[in-house]
This record gives C-alpha cells, structure tokens and sequence, in this order.
C-alpha cells in the first residue's frame, strides 16, 4: 500500500449487524426481539502454521527420526490447538494539559503490543513430539553447554552456510471466528515466532502416579495485523469450510465445495462403525499448499512501505537457495 493510501483496516474481517433502528437496552427491554442481541462469543480459535525454521527443514530431509517428529509436531499445532493467550490491549498513554489551576489529561501516545509471550496448550503425545522437538529445536539454536550455534551439524557440514536469526524462527496465522465458524473476527500473523521451553520436567515421576501430560507451549513471536491478513485467513477459513462469502455478502461455494472438517456431526459416522463409511464431505488436505498459495497472493508489490509478507520467513520460490 503506497503512503497516503486510504485504507479499510477491518477488510475481510465479519461485517457487524446493523443495530441502529432497535432500541435495545433504553427504556423496556425488548427480549421478545432477539435479532438485535447479536453477541460476540469467544472460544472459536484457528492456528495455521505458515512457515517453520529453516534449519528444521533442512533435519527433516536428512532423517527419518527427525521427519516424522516435525511433521507430527506441526500436524498437532494447527490439528489440535485448543487456543492461545498473550494478546494485550492497545492502551493509551497521556499528557497533561493545565493553567495551573485546572488540568485536562489529552492522549499523546498510543501503545500496540510488539513482542509477545503466547502460550497454547497441548496434551502430550507418547513418543514425546512436541518436547522432543522443541528440544531439538532449542538445543540446535544454541548447544547448551558450549552456547555453540550448531543446528545439529548442519553448520559444520556446510548444509546451511548462513546461520542466523532468518533460519529460527515460526510463522503462524492465529484468528478467530464467530460461532458459525465461518466468518473473522479477528486475525493475526505471528512472525519472529520462537518456543521458548522444552518440557523436560514432565518426565518426573512416581511410581502409581498415572496421568496424562499437558504442557504449556510457549512462544515469543511479533502480532501483526493488516487487512491482508484479514484476507489471508479469510480466505483459508473458506478453503477449510468449503464455502464462503462475496464481499456483498452472498454464498459462494469455494475448492469446488470440499470441506476440510466436518462441521455437523450428525453427517459424521465414527469408526466404530466402518460399514456406515462417512456421509459427510470433508477430506483431510494438508494446508502446506494452501497457505502457500494464499501468502504468495497477498505479498505487497510496492517498495514504499516494507510489508512483513515480504520476510524470509514467506517463501516467493521454494526453490531459492535459502542458506
């Protein structure tokens, strides 16, 4: 977007319900006229993962071990995440305005969160994936008795050439939807996103003490928002739920219709019962394609304002040489 440019900072994002000819809460209460109570409701959250370290990457394609823990731990990010926390308020700070008799507090300064601590929680997994891996991930970044950056031999076998900061770090598209599922409420990219903790205290144990394992996964990373981002996940939502809507508001059918989840579970034969098979439409896709598609789409074309979907972090040709 060029300097000057209008822009609509809520684009892509649910438009609200006209309220303006109710009465709502002034004088008597309508509650025989619920149309005008059209609530916001929490608890409808999606995690995609854009990109993951390159350094990562790169083990992955050189063991097998290392294969299946990344792909599982990154299925089981985005496949059951549950929610987040660490978003903080835009606050506002003032300056004082007076005659020396009376003062007038004005805002001269408003506050947006930059770097975050946000925390998802996760059952473990026998096998220990998400530990593991952030284990492998924390100890390759730095060995943790020599403080040496290794990434596990990466470095001294010439496989990565240029370590730094652009081969650790995540990317995630975290938004939230209403109580259909199918339209944002808000959306934003996490970039510069790094775990913090590899849950090593889990393995304490006694003998008679049985019980599953939650852990609180922890990352640093930057929010950002935008109206691209808006878009983004707007337009992975309706890739997920196989519909969507045109920005007049009419039903269109997206991916030819096929949904990534079931959204009615009366369309949903479990496998205890195989011979039903599945009456419903969704199919299992990996959104590794789809998110790429979707973020090469919406990178900015002009050099005046640097856009985040421009970082190394989003790859323009998975066939760079990204060492």
């Amino acid at each position: 977007m060029a300097n000057g440019q209008f822009s609509n900072i809520y684009e892509g994002l649910k438009e609200p319900m006209s309220v303006t000819s109710y009465t709502l809460m002034r004088g008597v209460t309508d509650f025989g006229n619920l149309k005008q109570y059209d609530l916001y409701e929490s608890g409808y959250p999606f995690l995609i993962v854009v990109d993951y370290p390159r350094f990562l990457q790169k083990l992955k394609d050189k063991n097998d071990t290392y294969k299946a823990l990344i792909e599982n731990y990154i299925h089981i990010l985005e496949y059951e995440f549950r929610g987040l926390d660490g978003l903080d308020n835009i606050t506002a700070d003032t300056s004082e305005l007076t005659n020396g008799i009376n003062t007038l507090n004005l805002i001269t300064k408003v506050n947006e969160q930059s770097n975050g601590s946000f925390t998802m929680r996760y059952t473990e997994k026998s096998g220990s994936v998400i530990t593991r891996v952030h284990k492998l991930f924390l100890t390759g970044i730095k060995d943790s008795r020599t403080q040496l950056k290794t990434y596990h031999g990466l470095i001294d076998t010439g496989a990565i050439t240029n370590p730094g900061f652009h081969n650790e770090v995540f990317t995630f598209l975290y938004f939230v939807t209403d109580n259909t599922g199918s339209k944002i409420e808000t959306a934003y990219l996490i970039i510069a996103a790094q775990p913090t903790t590899a849950e090593i205290s889990i393995y304490n144990s006694e003998k008679g003490t049985v019980e599953f394992k939650e852990l609180s996964v922890e990352f640093n990373g930057f929010p950002y928002t935008s109206a691209k981002v808006n878009k983004a996940a707007k337009d992975i939502l309706e890739w997920i739920n196989g519909f969507g809507y045109t920005s007049d508001g009419k039903y269109t059918t997206v991916d030819g219709g096929k949904a990534k989840m079931f959204r009615n579970s009366g369309n949903f034969d479990y496998t205890a019962y195989p011979n039903l098979g599945q009456t419903g439409s969704a199919d299992y896709a990996d959104t590794t394609n789809k998110v790429s598609a979707v973020f090469d789409n919406y990178k900015s074309t002009t050099q005046e304002v640097p856009s985040y979907f421009e970082l190394e972090a989003i790859e323009a040709d998975p066939n760079a040489n990204q060492d």
